[in-house]
């Protein structure tokens, strides 16, 4: 019995030990991009353009050279990070603000990246700087008496409201941004409150925005952007959305501080038309594209094939139901289970989401194929209308031989299909004398891949034990998930989201001695829990609303219990 145990344990080992040194040696050699982009390609004097270097499948170290002629006046970061292809991806974007302050043409061809033991050049830029402004339009220039007083300068400071337009449908993006203009110095030292969301799901645009300088009417004034925020209302009716109130301090006086910004917009939301004519309804509401790809067509048994359906857009991605295949395909193919992502981002003043599923298959029998019918709908707000957009057919080509040696593609995009050949791309890369190779079986990484094995094999082994011994200590948390549970079993999705949003809610005030009358999310945020925790569990609080509101599930049967149970988890940290 020991032996087998140990052979047992000895596959395991060599196992996880293969896996851990294909993914390494993968993500070695894994490609690496560096793209630089202008904001603007023409600029007045005075007036704010950014710069944003990005850095595909990799981080490293940017150098920008100094510029006679532009001042750097802020810098910010983003990290993105996606599943595709079977592999993870890390996409660093550094943003550059820059205040132009004397006219010409600027090229900066000079921007060098140091990532992966390589130093990269970034493709050269250019923008050019001229004495008039460019931003001066009549279209930007807030309007109303309180603005026309502070041109006049009978006002310091005035802080804009903007909001996209008065009417809108259920799950349409509503855009609210905030300003403030000022002519003398002021600093933002934070919110007086939160304004409410309720029957609302809520994105932060949280990118750093630095001050500016705009010539309105002929005056140069200081502009701060403030919050600009998408909302999706989930009920129908009349709603007031108040916006976020900022505290100011002037002439850098603490005594000489004063509240600007809140105002309510009032705000009409319509039901979507009947869709009784469209079974195949997704959920999504906006403006989106539909697209499908497949990584090769000429296929042979026991070869694997990777298809992804994507949706991109304005709008809301995270309630879309994506399209599947055919079942059909089951009779040529080995089909896995579907893997979905999802990203969002803020982009031209409009906040763009992508959503895929991917699915992987297994050639098992020879024949032809053809992936077809796969299609997407949605409701377009300024159409008034449902629209299916519909993807070309796929044709599959399944040889019963084994062929290694396959170096053609095919790519089905949309409506277009066209055939290349796989290459790779390499970047500019300078050699340094100072730079590295990395020595894949060096000793020091052996001895890594040793002990982190060991202690993988330690762990499965004893997984079962492990989860045993959690789940009796966490008894007293999850009292009532056998009720969670049969509901879930049964798909009682009413008395299901009733039960996983009560049992969140009971366990969160409990844990942080939140009154049950209390605003949780303010309260949680007063308690010093991160805005990623509070942003998960109203997630999940949101997805339970909207369930009972509509009567529709986001996604056939989603799981929320598994989702709440580890956000319990995680808050026992934080004490």
């Amino acid at each position: 019995m020991a032996e087998a145990e140990l052979t047992k344990i000895g596959k395991l080992f060599f196992l996880i030990f293969l896996l851990i040194f294909l993914i390494s040696f993968k993500s070695l050699f894994a490609q690496t991009t560096i793209t630089a982009k202008l904001s603007d390609d023409k600029i007045g004097v005075g007036e704010i353009f950014t710069l944003s270097v990005t850095i595909d499948n990799g981080a490293g170290k940017i150098t920008i050279p100094d510029i006679d002629g532009l001042m750097l006046r802020g810098t910010s970061k983003s990290v993105n990070m996606m599943y595709s292809s079977g592999s993870l991806k890390t996409i660093q974007t550094y943003s550059y603000n820059y205040v132009a302050i004397k006219e010409g043409f600027y090229t900066i061809d000079k921007i060098t990246v140091k990532a992966n033991n390589n130093t990269y050049i970034a493709n050269p830029v250019s923008i050019e700087v001229v004495s008039d402004s460019v931003r001066n339009s009549i279209l930007n220039k807030p309007e109303g008496d309180s603005f026309e007083r502070f041109m006049n300068y009978r006002e310091d400071i005035i802080v804009n409201n903007t909001i996209n337009k008065k009417e809108f449908y259920i799950y349409e993006p509503i855009y609210i941004e905030q300003k403030a203009y000022s002519h003398v110095p002021v600093n933002v030292i934070g919110i007086s409150k939160i304004p409410d969301r309720n029957d609302f799901l809520v994105y932060t645009d949280s990118s750093e925005r630095n001050s500016y300088t705009e010539i309105i009417d002929g005056k140069r004034v200081n502009v701060i952007p403030l919050k600009k925020e998408v909302l999706f209302a989930v009920k129908q009716g009349e709603k007031n959305i108040l916006t976020t109130p900022f505290v100011f301090e002037k002439n850098n006086m603490f005594y000489d501080r004063i509240q600007y910004g809140e105002e309510e917009f009032d705000i009409k939301i319509l039901s979507l038309p009947s869709a009784k004519e469209y079974k195949n309804f997704s959920g999504a509401v906006g403006n989106f594209k539909f697209n499908t790809k497949i990584n090769k067509t000429n296929i042979n048994i026991g070869d694997e094939v990777l298809i992804s359906i994507e949706v991109i857009g304005e709008g809301n991605i995270s309630i879309i139901n994506m399209p599947n295949l055919n079942d059909d395909i089951k009779n040529y193919f080995s089909v896995y289970q579907p893997k979905i992502f999802e990203t969002n981002w803020f982009e031209n003043n409009k906040m763009i989401g992508k959503k895929t599923k991917e699915y992987i298959l297994v050639a098992t029998n020879k024949g032809n194929y053809t992936i077809e019918n796969i299609d997407f709908c949605y409701f377009s707000p300024k159409d008034k209308i449902y629209t299916n957009i519909y993807a070309k057919n796929i044709n599959l080509f399944i040889d019963g031989n084994k062929n290694y040696n396959n170096s053609q593609a095919t790519l089905n995009i949309g409506n277009d299909t066209k055939k290349t050949e796989i290459m790779q791309i390499r970047n500019n890369i300078i050699k340094k004398q100072n730079d590295k190779n990395f020595k894949l079986l060096n000793i020091n990484i052996i001895y890594i891949y040793v002990l982190l094995m060991i202690a993988i094999s330690i762990i499965i082994y004893n997984f079962e034990k492990i989860k045993k011994f959690k789940f009796l200590n966490g008894n007293d948390k999850i009292s009532n998930m056998d009720e969670i549970l049969e509901y879930y079993n049964k798909k009682n999705r009413i008395e299901y989201c009733k039960a996983v949003k009560e049992f969140l809610i009971k366990n969160i005030n409990k844990k942080f001695n939140i009154d049950s009358n209390a605003d949780i999310y303010k309260e949680l945020k007063n308690k010093n829990v991160d805005e990623e925790t509070i942003k998960n569990i109203k997630d999940i609080i949101d997805s339970c609303q909207f369930e009972l509101y509509s009567g529709n599930s986001i996604n056939k049967n989603e799981d929320y219990h598994t989702k709440a149970i580890n956000i319990l988890k995680e808050t026992d940290k934080l004490k």
